[in-house]
């Protein structure tokens, strides 16, 4: 079969591998779609702490299991399912966990060997360009859910990246009010038919609002501290992005924290039931998700365009798949 194999940091190029053999709990999914995705561009350049190498890539899968005319998305995460926080349902947290495509490879490729107990059945109206977003759809619902955020209030999202849109809407779809914080002017023109589209305002055409919850959809340290001062008080910070540099915070900062009774709280990854809600947002707004996509793309352009994702100037591309690996073609 076709791969685009990583082989050492920075050396990802097409080759040919063996079909993966599926161990027991397993099935083979034939990849029709797996979207791209910044981290993806990340490991590629600097790799990552859960990376194992030589992989194959691409955790925002869609596929079909050979032989059935069923498609899926995949929950990436391979956990033990026996800890204290399976059993509760944030498999998520497991200290076991495995994921697809850093510790097991993904979706880069025309098979892939996943846990059938991954597998969740994609709606028949959602197209499966669509569908495989579903991952990074489910880790928004997560980050809201985190933050508490509810029906009426208002949300500050810092960053207007394909992710931080996607936080956007999920907050419209629970019947919340997004607001989007962008310090690039031509990422927010860039962008503006999608805001647009899903009524979500510029939050700096909104100076004088407080906001019950903020979250950071950029790794910029200055997010925490802009997110406190616009925070109501009892207002909830949700650390959604890491951060790529030292932060300190000034003491000015952590007093605001004290004497508004601010929380700060953290929000890594989804849970399987998280896909599922995602895959409901997903349906209920496919017209406009379908404004996120830059480019359907064949397997052998994905080098070529993750320059453009780790430099933030692109949105998201979506690999396509058929028998040669290169382009799917039927739909």
């Amino acid at each position: 079969m076709q791969s685009l194999l990583l082989n050492t940091i920075g050396s990802l190029r097409v080759e040919s591998t063996s079909e993966p053999v599926p161990k027991t709990g397993e099935v083979l999914l034939q990849v029709s779609h797996c979207a791209v995705c910044r981290t993806d561009a990340k490991i590629w350049k600097y790799g990552h702490r859960d990376l194992v190498l030589p992989r194959i890539p691409g955790h925002e899968i869609c596929g079909k299991i050979s032989g059935s005319a069923k498609r899926y998305v995949v929950w990436p995460g391979i956990a033990c399912g026996k800890c204290a926080q399976c059993i509760r349902g944030s498999e998520n947290l497991c200290r076991k966990m495995r994921i697809i495509g850093f510790h097991e490879d993904g979706g880069f490729a025309e098979f892939t060997a996943v846990p059938e107990k991954s597998l969740i059945a994609v709606p028949d109206d959602l197209p499966a360009h669509l569908a495989c977003m579903a991952e990074p759809m489910a880790c928004a619902v997560n980050g809201l859910e985190q933050a508490g955020a509810g029906e009426g209030e208002r949300v500050l999202i810092f960053g207007a990246g394909p992710v931080g849109l996607m936080l956007a809407l999920a907050v419209r779809s629970m019947g919340a009010v997004p607001f989007i914080r962008e310090i690039n002017p031509r990422r927010i023109e860039q962008v503006r038919g999608f805001l647009d589209r899903a009524e979500i305002r510029i939050a700096a055409e909104a100076s004088e609002l407080e906001f019950d919850r903020a979250v950071n959809a950029a790794p910029d340290a200055a997010t925490m501290t802009q997110g406190f001062s616009r925070l109501k008080p009892g207002g909830v910070f949700c650390l959604f992005s890491g951060l790529i540099q030292e932060a300190p915070v000034a003491v000015s900062t952590v007093n605001r924290l004290h004497y508004r009774q601010l929380r700060l709280v953290g929000a890594y990854g989804c849970t399987r039931l998280q896909m599922v809600k995602a895959l409901g947002i997903l349906t209920d707004h496919a017209d406009i998700l379908a404004l996120l996509i830059q480019g359907r793309i064949s397997l052998d352009r994905v080098p070529a365009v993750l320059p453009k994702l780790l430099a933030g100037e692109s949105l998201k591309y979506i690999i396509e798949l058929d028998a040669t690996g290169l382009l799917y073609r039927n739909g």
